[in-house]
């Protein structure tokens, strides 16, 4: 018993004392002036960037901040309000039977407040994110609506700088939505919601890691879960890879992306480095 217990003690303690890796700096290919790369995570408030350091100070040496896709524009807005619906007049009675629309829908009031009814024209695959979101929020009492991805394009704007992404808006939506036809999305949230306790300990375990800076054991979290795609990561992160070099040779860049693209062989930082960047993380 002793020794399970100061062995728990260890990784706990090892887990404190590790140095976060969530923040690096980009450097060489001819580059006189740094750039810097960040990841986020969409649910983590924006109060936890204070803890980060050297983060602001990055962010503020930079000309441009990169994002996955521009989230404050008019046009783009309106295309995913579109987007959202479910076409040809039917709503997700239409895909779920009666059994699973009423367990949905008893889960939804209970967290989201509102049930399928004021959701009925909205994507199944957004249901889910929305679901996902607030139940995060009910496990972890954080409430703070300001997400620390969209952040740094707010505050870019506000500071003059110029904000660039990586994807355009139509790219994000057939990513998310278009994909996959409607009855998948429909099953897939019912059977989400069958298991809510195996989604709310990812995401308790995810949250933990990324306040830890641990990437590498978030990416094997992603990797378990049936929510992430590890194709559609290494493909994002291919094309990136191509367009990040010109973007950073033109001027220093912020770069904030979601965290599951830094880590692994075929992540950001390894196609950074192989591409002949130094890449070191900001402690």
């Amino acid at each position: 018993m002793k020794r399970i217990y100061f062995f728990g003690l260890f990784i706990v303690l090892s887990l404190n004392f590790l140095q976060a890796q969530l923040l690096w700096k980009i450097t060489g290919n001819e580059h006189k002036i740094p750039s810097y790369i960040f990841g986020t995570h969409p649910l983590i408030p924006v109060a936890f960037l204070d803890s980060v350091q050297g983060l602001y100070k990055a962010f503020n040496e930079c000309d441009i901040v990169v994002g996955e896709v521009v989230i404050n524009n008019i046009e783009a807005n309106e295309l995913l309000r579109k987007a959202a619906l479910i076409p040809d007049n039917k709503t997700i009675k239409d895909f779920l039977p009666e059994e699973k629309y009423e367990l949905v829908d008893t889960e939804l009031k209970s967290v989201l407040k509102i049930g399928l009814k004021e959701l009925s024209k909205m994507h199944p695959a957004l249901i889910l994110n929305l679901y996902e979101i607030e139940l995060f929020k009910k496990l972890t009492g954080i409430y703070d609506d300001a997400q620390s991805d969209s952040y740094f394009q707010i505050a870019a704007t506000e500071k003059g700088k110029k904000v660039t992404g990586l994807e355009t808006i139509e790219q994000q939506i057939n990513r998310t939505i278009n994909r996959q036809d409607i009855q998948h999305q429909a099953d897939k949230l019912a059977e989400t919601i069958v298991k809510k306790d195996s989604l709310s300990r990812e995401l308790l375990i995810f949250h933990q890691l990324y306040k830890k800076g641990k990437t590498d054991d978030l990416l094997l979290l992603s990797k378990r879960s049936v929510h992430i795609a590890e194709e559609d990561i290494d493909k994002r992160n291919a094309n990136w890879l191509k367009k990040l070099p010109e973007l950073m040779s033109k001027k220093s860049c912020f770069i904030a992306v979601n965290i599951l693209h830094l880590p692994g062989d075929k992540g950001l930082i390894n196609g950074l480095k192989q591409a002949g960047y130094k890449v070191k993380s900001v402690e």
